[in-house]
Parts: structure tokens; C-alpha cells; sequence
């Protein structure tokens, strides 16, 4: 029988990623495109912020991948209705708060064999899935994340939004996000970074998130007005965003399409034991997207895949992820010896 993935948001900029992506892997299931304008004889219609909408959008569905961002509105509801359902429900979302209330609706989805996978995406799915095995096989501490986006890629204002929410908020270390900018050197190149929430629970895996961008200059920026950022409610940063979504795309053509994300294993006094990269050349916002790809495959294919909350790392062998993703044509370098 043919299985059915309903995919939320799919005219966004990841969303419509991650449809060419399920073309390329999922050929022998049915992708219907969702969103709230979308509606005829291959989309649905469907607004995450509207339960009324769900029964119909949700009908013969097998799993929900959820690319409907900017996260920052309740996933309860959907979620919810998804376990009643026996559907399997991912998302890719980022924010610390959205992978909580979305873990806390899982109740029940144990039971009712259903999978909810929260953060299928680079952050937090991906930097967890790479970061685990430090802890487990290098003995690790903590962890550092160094995701560099390459400026010429496209950019919306959901995208633009999820990343200037926390600037100049408060870390739970009471350091404030992009309150500084640091270095490392990452494939040869010099990148800036400021620090970024990485949507996971410190108790569980100690992971410091910094992100960055192939031209400095943007970095800086980001660092100059993070504090005034950090004064404004969620809706004025959505406002921001938006505005400022047709500002960033003159900023393109002066950039690259590269991006790479390093996760280092880092001892007690902060040394790095280990580490593992993954380059894009060109389409670096593939990498974010490949990870729902291979959940929604896994979830659909796979009877043991497992049930209740679950998390990237806890559906996807890391080795076959990283297979997948030089399959992809992505360069990945596993490194004993990291450099400084």
C-alpha cells in the first residue's frame, strides 16, 4: 500500500527543499504539499494556528512533517491531533520552547505507536545526532557547535526570524546571545560567530551552539544591534524579519553559497578531542533539509523505528546520516586531531 506524507509548508523556502528532496528519495510515496492558501487535487489546505483545519488536511495521512515556520506558535494542537490520529508527526523546528511544548503533547504517543520527532533539521537534530558519540566513545564533557551559513542563499523572513528571536535574550548562563563575536578556523577560513540557543536541554547533552556567516561583515551587524533586539517583543522581531528579509538578498551577490557545520568534542578544560564537519559547496540549505527526509523514510519503511518522543539521533544511525549526507555530494570530514 502506498504510503502518504503531508508536508506543512511546502512553498517556504525549506519546505519546497524539502519536496524536491522527497522526489529524489521517497519516490514510491505520496508528498502532498500543505498550507494554509494551498488547496485542489494535489495540495491541501491547512493553518497550524487553526484546529478546524486539521481534520480534513490530516485525512489518509501516515506522517506530518511540519516545515511551517517561524516556530512561535503553540504545536499542542497539531501535535495532538496527529497522535489521535496515528499519525507520525516531525518538525524542524529550533526554538527551545516550541521542541517543549511539542515533547509535553506527545503524551500518549507511546501508546498509540506513533513517533514525534521535534528539531529535524541542522539545529537542533543534526548537531545532536553528530554530538552524541563524543559523549558516549570520547568521553566529552560538553560540546561546541559552529554552523556557518553561506549569504549567498537564499533567505525568507521565517528563516530571518529564527535567527535574530534570541539575539541580545539571555542564554541560561545569563550571557546574552551574540553578545560577542569569536573565531575558528573551519575549512581553511577564518569564520566569526555569536552564540545561539540550540533548542536543547542542557542537562541531557551540554551543547554551546555558535553560528555564523561566510562574510564577517554580517556577523558584526548581527553583534551591533542584538541588544536592541533583545528590548523588542516576538511580534516586533517578526516585523523586523520581515522587513528586513528584501534587505539581506542585496547582500547575495557579495557572498557564497557555502556552508559547514563543525561539532567538537571537548574535554574539562575545554580542549578538543574530536570533531566531524560537513561542507556545502552549493546548496547549503539542502543540509537542513535532508534530515526530515530521512526520519519521513525511516517512519514510513520502518515498523521498529520506535514511538513517543523521540529525537533525530534516536531514529537515524548516525553513520548512515553521514553516508547520506556525502551521498548528497556534501563533503564530510571526521577529525581525530582538530585544529585550533
Amino acid at each position: 500500500m502506498t504510503k502518504s506524507a503531508l508536508l506543512v509548508g511546502a512553498s517556504g523556502t525549506l519546505g519546497s527543499r524539502i519536496l524536491r528532496l522527497f522526489g529524489l528519495a521517497l519516490a514510491s510515496t505520496t508528498v502532498i504539499p500543505a498550507s494554509r492558501r494551498g488547496a485542489g487535487a494535489t495540495a491541501r489546505s491547512i493553518d497550524v494556528g487553526d484546529p478546524r483545519t486539521f481534520a480534513a488536511a490530516l485525512a489518509g495521512i501516515d506522517v506530518v512533517v511540519n516545515a511551517a515556520g517561524p516556530y512561535r506558535y503553540d504545536p499542542a494542537p497539531l501535535v495532538a491531533a496527529c497522535v489521535e490520529r496515528g499519525i507520525h508527526y516531525l518538525d524542524l523546528a529550533e526554538s527551545p520552547d516550541f521542541l517543549g511544548r511539542v515533547r509535553q503533547a506527545a503524551t500518549g504517543a507511546e501508546a498509540a505507536g506513533v513517533a514525534v520527532v521535534g528539531g529535524c533539521s541542522s539545529v537542533p537534530g543534526l548537531v545532536d545526532l553528530l554530538a552524541r558519540p563524543f559523549f558516549e566513545e570520547q568521553g566529552a564533557r560538553s560540546v561546541a557547535a559552529w554552523l556557518s551559513m553561506g549569504s549567498a542563499n537564499a533567505v525568507s523572513g521565517a528563516l530571518l526570524e529564527g535567527l535574530l528571536a534570541p539575539l541580545g535574550r539571555h542564554a541560561p548562563d545569563g550571557a546574552r546571545y551574540f553578545g560577542a563575536v569569536t573565531s575558528r578556523i573551519i575549512g581553511g577560513r577564518r569564520l566569526r560567530f555569536g552564540r545561539h540557543p540550540v533548542g536543547l536541554a542542557e542537562s541531557v547533552l551540554p551543547v554551546r551552539l555558535h553560528v555564523g556567516f561566510d562574510r564577517a561583515p554580517l556577523v558584526y551587524a548581527l553583534r551591533a544591534v542584538a541588544p536592541a533586539l533583545g528590548q523588542l517583543s516576538e511580534s516586533a522581531v517578526a516585523r523586523v524579519a520581515r522587513a528586513g528579509a528584501p534587505l539581506a538578498a542585496l547582500f547575495r551577490p557579495f557572498g557564497t553559497p557555502r556552508g559547514v557545520l563543525r561539532v567538537e568534542a571537548l574535554d574539562e578544560a575545554g580542549r578538543a578531542l574530536a570533531a566531524v564537519e560537513v561542507e556545502a559547496h552549493t546548496d547549503g540549505l539542502d543540509v537542513p533539509a535532508w534530515p526530515a527526509v530521512w526520519v519521513t523514510r525511516r517512519l514510513l519503511q520502518d515498523a521498529s523505528a520506535g514511538s513517543g518522543a523521540l529525537s533525530l539521533a534516536e531514529v537515524v544511525p548516525r553513520d548512515e546520516a553521514l553516508a547520506e549526507l556525502r551521498s548528497a555530494g556534501f563533503e564530510v570530514r571526521e577529525d581525530p586531531a582538530p585544529r585550533e
